[in-house]
């Protein structure tokens, strides 16, 4: 990975914490399917399985 793709990184982890935090996921202790199950609501399981998705992609690609 060269420096430009790792600041892109960087960037999309940083806009993701935010929105994570405030729906009281850490990116570092992701358990999604308790989190999913506790929510109970179909639209934000939805959107946090994307967010997942999306991140495990981007961390593939930093390996």
């Amino acid at each position: 990975m060269n420096n430009h793709q790792n600041a892109i990184f960087h960037q999309i982890t940083n806009f993701l914490k935010t929105p994570l935090a405030l729906l009281g996921v850490d990116l570092k202790n992701f358990q999604f399917n308790k989190i999913c199950h506790f929510a109970n609501h179909p639209y934000l399981c939805k959107g946090l399985y994307l967010l997942k998705s999306a991140y495990n992609i981007m961390r593939k690609y930093t390996k």
